[in-house]
């Protein structure tokens, strides 16, 4: 109660109650007292000129506003009422009150988390703690890091003028996508089975050539999260792209005892550049980990519709264009988080069936959500034609990385060669 009473007698002065009212967290405070802190806000809302909360004329109107509490109630209200206005508060005790109130709100929510685990409920105990703890140290941080962006404009402009960034390996997407960098969210997008495991790996292994030109001495990698099919096919996909072979090709080079050498020189000399990391089942804490544990330049979600979300998201009478909103700015948010750029493949809903350039609300399950999160766009459309059966057609619905007069879509044709795991541009 002592803290309760402390926050009411801070609280009560329109000045503090203005400044952290907004943040002060809930959990853990006693339902009396958040009654009595809502009803200050609506006094100082009602009597805009009133600076601090005086004790006689709030209790009257607290009073005014719960006419039916009961009797016993009331002499509890009462008696919160006189303690919280008997004496002063020492305002430097401001600025620690909300790390306080924080770590009170995350004991709350842990204990919350072991009683659900006692009862028998599908919760991952350590995880769902560990949730809680980080939600905490981030907190802790914004309070003590300085927000300030403090990049120099003539090293943004270098950066800029000397490309940096990952480039695409098709030309149509380099003309009019610039290079991606930390910190961009990139959707790819197509119908079922026509294409985005090999345009993933086609691209993602000539950025990763590029790794540690621009990176040198520290080591990065790109991170494919897969959670749809079986891991070892994208391997196998990726040496393909890498080496624009055949699998044919891929047996002939392994037997002479040459692949693995050839695959690293294609990946810039080193063969981890580029790793497959299967996540079926996984939750959003345990993905979270595993990137905070590597050095990734690009992470890349295969599906983020598909990870299961605990302890931010959960489908409790949302709609799941929100639960998908929600889930691709977690992604975003993480790429900024761990300076890597992030990238999600999507499927096209049935209205983008046979386009060749499906627009914006046509990704599955999202209007708007999706959308919303991503800097970037691309669509890999097709015809329902079988003379075209490897045509495919390249657009952007987004682009916030466009070139300086260039349009915002390529709009292009390319062949897709499933046999090489590329997407090739078609030449006169």
């Amino acid at each position: 109660m002592s803290l309760d009473l402390t926050t009411l007698r801070l609280l009560r002065k329109r000045k503090h109650y203005e400044r952290i009212a907004g943040a002060v967290p809930q959990r853990g405070m006693d339902v009396r007292t958040k009654i009595v802190l809502d009803d200050m806000g609506r006094f100082f809302r009602e009597f805009p000129d009133v600076q601090e909360c005086p004790a006689e004329g709030f209790t009257i109107f607290f009073h005014s506003i719960h006419p039916k509490l009961a009797e016993d109630e009331v002499a509890v209200y009462q008696q919160l009422l006189r303690l919280a206005f008997k004496e002063e508060e020492d305002e430097g005790l401001l600025d620690g009150l909300l790390a306080r109130l924080y770590q009170v709100d995350a004991s709350t929510r842990m204990l919350d988390v072991i009683e659900k685990f006692n009862q028998g409920g599908e919760i991952d105990l350590i995880q769902g703690i560990g949730a809680i703890q980080d939600n905490y140290n981030a907190i802790v941080q914004r309070k003590v890091k300085n927000p300030q962006v403090l990049d120099r404009i003539e090293d943004l402009l270098l950066a800029e003028q000397n490309e940096t960034g990952m480039a695409w390996r098709l030309a149509c997407l380099r003309e009019f996508i610039k290079p991606v960098v930390p910190g961009d969210f990139i959707v790819v997008a197509a119908r079922p089975d026509k294409g985005k495991t090999t345009w993933c790996a086609s691209e993602l292994t000539h950025m990763a050539a590029q790794l540690d030109t621009i990176w040198p001495n520290e080591g990065r990698e790109i991170m494919w999260l897969n959670n749809e099919g079986p891991g070892r096919r994208i391997v196998t996909r990726t040496f393909q792209a890498a080496l624009n072979y055949t699998t044919e090709q891929l047996i002939e080079q392994s037997a002479k005892g040459v692949l693995r050498d050839q695959y690293r020189a294609a990946l810039g000399g080193r063969g981890g550049a580029l790793r497959i990391y299967d996540i079926h089942g996984w939750t959003n804490v345990q993905v979270e980990d595993l990137i905070k544990s590597r050095r990734p330049a690009l992470v890349l979600f295969d599906m983020i519709d598909n990870i299961n979300f605990v302890g931010m998201a959960s489908n409790n009478g949302q709609r799941t264009d929100q639960l998908l909103e929600a889930q691709y700015q977690w992604a975003r948010v993480l790429g900024v988080k761990y300076d890597c750029a992030t990238m999600a493949t999507s499927q096209i809903s049935a209205d983008g069936d046979g386009l060749q350039f499906p627009t914006l609300p046509m990704l599955k399950d999202s209007k708007t959500g999706k959308q919303g999160a991503a800097d970037v766009i691309i669509t890999l459309g097709t015809v329902n034609d079988p003379m075209l059966i490897k045509s495919r057609y390249i657009g952007c619905t987004k682009n916030k990385k466009v070139r300086t007069g260039k349009g915002q879509s390529p709009m292009t044709e390319v062949l897709f060669d499933g046999d090489r795991g590329r997407f090739v541009e078609i030449t006169a």
